[in-house]
């Protein structure tokens, strides 16, 4: 998520004049008057968070909007009313801040990106909901097996208890939340604008829809506001922040789907991709998984384990465990085809032409023998794996 850097304000000059006085600035709120959650609305609604990162770890939420108001040349500030606003927004949906039980504590990977609050409909339900989340997006305008992939996976997602968490987009996303309603169970909307309506305007029945069903909605942004590129962008890195797996189920490159699965990744959130078809609409797909930046499947079960995947050492792996990756530290490195791993002991002269290359000290571990590969797979013991456990895993065999 972009932090701009607040712009220096102009100095501002009190000065007498004979013929008449200035009318006098609106008084600077004392900071102790104000409450956490109308300063973090009132800073929410003109900074983003990485523009106050620096400030809120040195002061009070109240403290930085005094600060700002203070600093603030245009009079822009000191004429906003952050009791007032948030009261009045408040009459449409309650804006939640960090200390509230209901927050999402995956926001917390966002670091000094993390939201200074959310807007919510269903505020009870939040904390259930997110706990369980994993996202569902991509195209707006997808291929007909995009759509019965994005039903597929939402389904298989929804009855086994993970909520599908999704925008209300066209296509894929709006796919995912009705295929979850069809399961009976509820999802969670991300909105890119205020929760007084809908995006787009014509899903106002499927938030509502949602809604009634027991499902929940959030927004970084107060009733009234409008979506817009900058929305749409910030929402997608929201939608990926709250779930526990992102499925791009299909995506044309730079589409905020692909924001969405950027952050996956800067997040280390287990990411899949359902396989590129050649159509130019998964072209976002083929970039990541040419990359290794995600696991390629189009199998529903897999994306069932993916919520429960962990790092682990090589030397700690147990047979039947799931082995997705290599974790580096700049991040995860896919394997082309994910294997379930069955520990062997390490035997440089097995003759399989890859252990004899094992040259440096130290503990190594075999997890697999000629499945997928022709060859073992040999892995020094401390080297760190993104695996799914033996336990986790669908009942059902996953697909070659």
């Amino acid at each position: 998520m972009a932090n701009f850097p607040p712009s220096p304000a102009p100095a501002r000059h009190r000065f007498a004049c004979r013929c008449r006085a200035l009318p006098e600035r609106p008084t600077v709120m004392s900071a102790h008057a104000l409450s956490e959650r109308a300063a973090r609305a009132a800073l929410g609604a003109h900074f983003a968070p990485g523009q106050l990162a620096a400030e809120l770890h040195e002061y009070t939420p109240a403290e930085v909007w005094d600060r700002r108001v203070r600093s603030d040349g245009s009079g822009l500030l000191a004429s906003y009313r952050p009791r007032e606003e948030l009261a009045q927004a408040e009459l449409t949906c309650p804006f939640i801040i960090p200390s509230d039980a209901e927050w999402p504590t995956a926001l917390a990977d966002l670091g000094p990106a993390c939201p200074l609050g959310l807007w919510v409909r269903g505020r009870e339900r939040l904390a259930r909901l997110a706990d369980s989340a994993v996202a569902v997006t991509g195209n707006r305008v997808p291929t007909q097996q995009a759509v019965t992939r994005a039903h597929d996976f939402a389904t298989a997602l929804a009855e086994a208890d993970h909520t599908v968490t999704a925008t209300l987009a066209y296509g894929v996303d709006s796919t995912a939340h009705q295929a979850a309603a069809e399961t009976g169970k509820a999802s969670l909307a991300v909105l890119p604008r205020g929760l007084d309506g809908a995006h787009p305007h014509a899903h106002a029945p499927l938030l509502r829809s949602i809604l009634d069903n027991g499902g929940s909605a959030v927004s970084l942004y107060r009733p009234g506001t409008a979506a817009s590129g900058a929305t749409l962008k910030a929402s997608a890195v929201l939608l990926a922040a709250l779930a526990r797996a992102v499925i791009l189920v299909e995506a044309v490159d730079h589409i905020e789907a692909m924001y969405a699965a950027k952050m996956a990744v800067d997040l280390h959130r287990p990411l899949l991709a359902a396989p590129a078809t050649g159509d130019v609409r998964s072209s976002g797909n083929a970039r990541l998984l040419d990359g290794q930046l995600a696991v390629n499947s189009p199998d529903p079960r897999l994306a069932l384990a993916l919520p429960h995947a962990r790092v682990a050492r090589a030397g700690d792996i147990t047979d039947g465990d799931l082995v997705l990756a290599a974790v580096w530290e700049q991040g995860a490195d896919y394997f082309n085809t994910p294997y379930i791993a069955h520990p062997e002991p390490f035997d440089p002269s097995c003759g399989c032409g890859v252990c004899c290359l094992i040259t440096e000290p130290g503990e190594v571990v075999v997890l697999s023998n000629g499945d997928p590969w022709e060859s073992c797979d040999p892995w020094p013991a401390d080297d760190l794996l993104l695996i799914v456990s033996a336990q986790r895993l669908p009942d059902l065999p996953l697909e070659e």
